[in-house]
């Protein structure tokens, strides 16, 4: 039947290809997958964490453990020619952004990295985004905030209130620097906290200094946690260029090589819809007691010593309409409404 819908004699044989050598032929070279030369571009959207917490979800903000196993994955891959981190972050956990800090600057070692960065990128953000070797970003994007903030919930009036107690047993001077929540600090756990967030920030502003080749102390001039725009902070030397994601598509196809005129294909490291399962596991979670809500939000803030990256006035406040405001807070603003 072939033969006759091709019109070819029935005595002459037709050529047959393996499929195991037909699997391995490359497919943008029939023209399925776009164009030969391709380009990483992970996105990083959303408040940062170090891991998955119980009331996240997969494409839950930024996921440190997730990003970096994708950054391990571009890198050690031969098929991208550069990468492109695309953040829109007001940043969060302190110890995760320098974890993926250390990823980016391993993968730029490797291969072009441009920073692509959306509305904002303080704080943790633009810790990420100082990790590769070129920054763009938009006129008005949020940039720098370099600083940190920390410090713990003082529930002593609620617990009373909800007619909770808390007793600690422990051993050590400073065991219940984080555990006592039902109390303020004592002076010196007050020193403490300060001496440890004062040490996050000296770190924070000296690899920035670092990573923009910049001298410690012109750098200590536009850090102090202040936040700037985006032509702001390239008159300041914190970004390289202005522009959205096609300026930062043609830096990359430049520092790889690669030329203007020639097309790309753009891969993009999308992180998966939640599932069902996940949904309704997520619901549950939702609807357990007061005790879990309190914890989780003493958590947020446990978590990496309680030293956070981020931007002044987003670790407290619910954003309305962003994808890295916490329904835990509403959720107890609503329990504490019904007494």
């Amino acid at each position: 039947m072939l033969k006759e819908r091709l019109k070819l004699p029935k005595d002459k044989s037709l050529p047959m290809v393996d499929y195991r050598k037909y699997s391995g032929v490359r497919r943008w070279t029939l023209g399925l997958t776009g164009y030969k030369d391709q380009i990483a571009v992970i996105r990083a959207s959303g408040s940062i964490s170090r891991v998955r917490g119980p009331f996240s979800t997969r494409g839950t903000g930024i996921i440190a453990e997730d990003i970096i196993e994708k950054i391990q994955t571009v890198r050690e891959s031969k098929k991208y020619k550069a990468v492109i981190i695309r953040i829109d972050s007001p940043g969060g956990d302190a110890l995760a952004s320098d974890l993926m800090w250390r990823e980016i600057r391993l993968l730029a070692d490797s291969k072009p990295v441009v920073a692509s960065m959306a509305d904002v990128a303080a704080s943790g953000g633009y810790y990420m985004a100082m990790g590769t070797g070129i920054i763009v970003a938009e006129n008005l994007t949020l940039t720098g905030s370099i600083g940190v903030v920390t410090g713990k919930f003082n529930l002593g009036k609620l617990y009373e209130k909800i007619g909770f107690n808390k007793e600690i047993i422990s051993r050590g001077r400073y065991a219940e620097l984080t555990a006592a929540e039902q109390r303020p600090f004592r002076p010196d756990e007050a020193e403490l906290f300060a001496k440890s967030a004062q040490n996050a920030y000296k770190q924070f502003r000296d690899k920035a200094a670092f990573s923009r080749s910049m001298h410690v102390d012109k750098m200590e001039e536009v850090a102090q946690g202040r936040v700037w725009t985006g032509n702001d902070a390239a008159s300041r030397g914190l970004i390289d260029a202005i522009g959205g994601l096609s300026r930062a598509v043609a830096i990359a196809k430049q520092k790889a090589n690669i030329p203007q005129d020639q097309e790309v294909t753009l891969v993009e490291l999308v992180k998966p819809s939640p599932s069902l399962p996940e949904i309704l596991t997520g619901i549950g979670n939702s609807l357990v007691g007061a005790d879990r809500i309190l914890k989780q939000l003493l958590d947020e803030l446990a978590v990496s010593d309680g030293i956070q990256a981020r931007m002044d006035g987003i670790m407290f406040q619910k954003l309305e309409g962003a994808d890295y405001s916490s329904p835990i807070l509403t959720m107890l603003k609503d329990y504490l409404g019904s007494f």
